[in-house]
């Protein structure tokens, strides 16, 4: 049985560390349903996090945070100011709410556009937090436009690519390929940490042969 990262507490208490683990997953452009479905818990056990209803370690913690797909440094730095940081996205969605424009930060548009720019990100090896930074953005940004919920516009995307230090001819070979490379490897990478020995050496010989042709 899987050990669940959480345990319920009777007493309520939203610690800083709560608020900023909040901030943390709604940067991510996570509801709490796909917050849980990467933690490997129950969106009720979520709430109850947040919500200061449970017992958790440093360690419990780190592991929830790096399943949601964030650095724990980065974690770090949402714990020194977490008010900030979720009055940020607060502010960041209702400027899209006041909009005459659709509402894309009420639902997920990942386009190949959106992939490009999560893959050249990844490519310099830095966090969505460490991208908004280097962008100018506000911390939350980077999550949003890699979660679908940000517009991604020619501007946007010029101005992404200068400050990441990349060429549009960069960005253009990833969109305009028939699949992206990157994500077809990681797949690959992810599913085969659930192989066992014979399963990989099988893996592996199919790859050889498959590499001489």
């Amino acid at each position: 049985m899987q050990e669940d990262p959480l345990k319920r507490s009777s007493v309520k208490k939203i610690t800083k560390t709560l608020v900023a683990f909040k901030a943390a997953r709604l940067s991510l452009g996570l509801n709490r349903r796909q917050a849980a479905e990467r933690c490997s818990c129950s969106i009720r056990a979520l709430e109850q996090l947040e919500n200061g209803r449970c017992n958790y370690t440093e360690d419990r913690l780190k592991r929830l945070i790096e399943k949601m797909g964030m650095y724990w440094q980065e974690f770090k730095r949402f714990e020194d100011s977490p008010e900030k940081a979720l009055a940020q996205i607060d502010a960041y969605n209702m400027e899209r709410t006041l909009s005459r424009k659709p509402r894309r930060n009420l639902y997920k548009i990942v386009t190949k556009e959106v992939r490009a720019i999560r893959v050249l990100r990844k490519r310099r090896g830095i966090s969505q937090y460490q991208a908004s930074e280097l962008c100018g953005f506000k911390e939350c940004t980077f999550g949003l436009i890699e979660a679908g919920r940000s517009d991604l516009s020619a501007k946007k995307i010029d101005h992404i690519l200068r400050s990441l230090g990349y060429k549009r001819s960069d960005f253009d070979k990833i969109v305009k390929a028939d699949i992206i490379a990157d994500e077809v490897i990681a797949e690959i990478t992810r599913l085969l940490d659930l192989l066992d020995d014979s399963a990989l050496h099988t893996i592996l010989t199919m790859i050889k042969a498959l590499a001489k042709k």
